[in-house]
């Protein structure tokens, strides 16, 4: 089993730093947050954004783990 590459202590500038492909999970949650979290959240921690904008931290983390995985297969 593949170890994690995204934790909720990690921000979201951390995030799309590793992979610029997650930035389209975080527009994704966009209007559920009511705000553009790129913009306003990018140095907050993925658990200080699920808590602040009522996210569900672990759907969040597995979307961000799946882009991540479906980009690292693509590059093979």
């Amino acid at each position: 089993m593949q170890k994690s590459q995204i934790r909720p202590e990690m921000t979201i500038l951390e995030v799309i730093s590793l992979n610029r492909r997650t930035e389209q999970v975080f527009r994704k949650y966009d209007q559920a947050a009511g705000v553009c979290l790129c913009c306003q959240a990018l140095f907050d921690s993925l658990a200080e954004v699920a808590q602040n904008y009522r996210l569900n931290l672990e759907q969040l983390l597995a979307e961000l783990e799946s882009v991540i995985n479906i980009s690292c297969e693509t590059n093979k």
